[in-house]
């Protein structure tokens, strides 16, 4: 999960600058997302999107390599789409959290949410898998807003990196306290495990590699081409023992703000169980199984895919 720099040396994706942009400017697209209607969003995101696609080099190129993976043939107009999908998702990610959208705007799946929704309904926890394909805040705001098919309250604890994007997350903050107050970190497996046997929900990405662990990682196939997957999703599956969903939350239309939701459950069907060795044998299964289903949707919505670096490197 790295790219060469300048020097020919290579540079992890987490050591990358958040991209040059003041906190006032964030706050005002967040208003913009929130208050504005949805013509004057759309042009305003493809406003920001022409100015950052005009700077941002090697976004580009990683924007291009990707779509040909999943296209063959690309554009340049293409990779712009590609880039205005992403402020979409940007602002789509302050409009969740203002409480705006509502559950009937998510339209669920003929897939396993039914399962899902009877294990939170018995007061189970689980593990979520999700991706930076399509925009999981609309899964996540829902359920601590919420706004949810379960009747019963249930509390999301996601695992993320946020020291990354320090001035987006301070933003999200001031629309929505509980968006850091439930994170807790990968390595808390005991009060992760707690709170899961009380029925609640850790949510965490399995395609980006944490800056605190670039060295662990799993080798799966991916569109042609192994890359390595972040091994800590799929060990703390292990280390929980608890049943694994793969979520993704994909926008009908790859472009437009008004567009609905489509949200997406798959029980991982490698189950962890026997003694820890014997579920340590399980995590490259479980990560090739999460690849297949993150490849299908990639393959369906590429523009969709939020990981402008090379993640194949």
């Amino acid at each position: 999960m790295q790219e060469v720099n300048e020097n020919g040396g290579s540079t992890h994706w987490a050591d990358k600058k958040e991209v040059a942009v003041l906190s006032w400017q964030l706050r005002f697209t967040a208003f913009v997302a929130c208050h504005f209607p949805v013509f004057l969003k759309n042009a305003f995101a493809m406003a920001i999107t022409a100015f950052y696609f005009a700077v941002m080099k090697k976004e580009r190129k990683a924007s291009k390599d990707f779509l040909k993976k999943c296209r063959g043939k690309v554009s340049l107009l293409d990779s712009y789409k590609h880039f205005l999908s992403f402020s979409l998702s940007l602002m789509e990610k302050f409009y969740c959290w203002s409480g705006k959208p509502a559950i009937s705007q998510i339209e669920t799946q003929q897939d396993d949410m039914d399962d899902l929704c009877k294990r939170l309904e018995d007061g189970e926890g689980c593990l979520m898998i999700c991706s930076h394909l399509g925009n999981i805040e609309y899964l996540w705001s829902s359920a601590a807003l919420g706004k949810t098919h379960v009747k019963r309250k249930f509390e999301i604890y996601p695992i993320a990196d946020t020291a990354i994007t320090p001035k987006q997350n301070d933003i999200l903050n001031r629309n929505a306290k509980t968006i850091n107050a439930n994170s807790i970190s990968i390595e808390e497996i005991a009060l992760l495990s707690e709170k899961l046997t009380a029925g609640n929900v850790a949510i965490v990405a399995g395609d980006r590699v944490s800056a605190n662990t670039r060295n662990r990682t799993v080798p799966v196939e991916f569109l042609g081409k192994q890359a390595c997957f972040p091994m800590g999703a799929f060990a703390l599956a292990c280390a929980l023992k608890v049943p694994v969903y793969f979520v993704f939350a994909l926008r009908e239309k790859d472009l437009g703000f008004s567009s609905g939701c489509k949200m997406h459950i798959h029980k991982a069907s490698n189950i962890m169980y026997g003694s820890h060795q014997e579920r340590k044998r399980q995590i490259p299964n479980l990560a090739k199984e999460f690849a297949k289903f993150l490849e299908y949707y990639c393959l369906k919505h590429p523009m969709q895919w939020y990981n402008f670096y090379d993640f194949w490197a």
